[in-house]
């Protein structure tokens, strides 16, 4: 039986599936804490991308449009969403399934995580590794 608080989720970034390099220090962060996790005894699932590479772990894959790195757009340029996007398809699913977890862990730094984490009864801690490039 899984020891309760050890239950997590970790979700990944929306522009890229892991292990294809997109995500960069983001997808090595997710990757580095998740192997440490298990070591403590967690039980870890990803969500991520369609299309990710792991092989220490579930990865729960989900279909959509890559999100455009934010940190490369300008403080006063739009935020946008494509349509059918994986960022939005992730964090549906999550929606979905949070009471499954003791506590989701958010890697991406695209605002709507943050907007939601209101709106789950499960606990999001955000890790938020990278700052704006303007």
């Amino acid at each position: 039986m899984q020891k309760r608080g050890h239950n997590l989720l970790l979700a990944s970034t929306p522009i890229g599936p892991l292990g294809s390099g997109l995500g960069g220090g983001v997808e090595l962060t997710l990757t580095n804490v998740a192997k440490e996790l298990l070591k403590r005894d967690y039980h870890i699932r990803i969500i991520a991308p369609e299309g990710s590479k792991i092989d220490f772990c579930e990865v729960i894959e989900v279909t959509g449009e890559l999100q455009f790195p934010c940190q490369y757009k300008k403080r006063d340029d739009k935020v946008d969403i494509p349509a059918n996007s994986v960022l939005a398809n992730m964090w549906s699913y999550i929606l979905d399934i949070h009471n499954n977890y003791d506590l989701i862990v958010n890697f991406a730094y695209d605002w709507l995580p943050f907007y939601l984490t209101r709106f789950l009864g499960t606990p999001i801690a955000h890790l938020v590794s990278m700052c704006s490039l303007d």
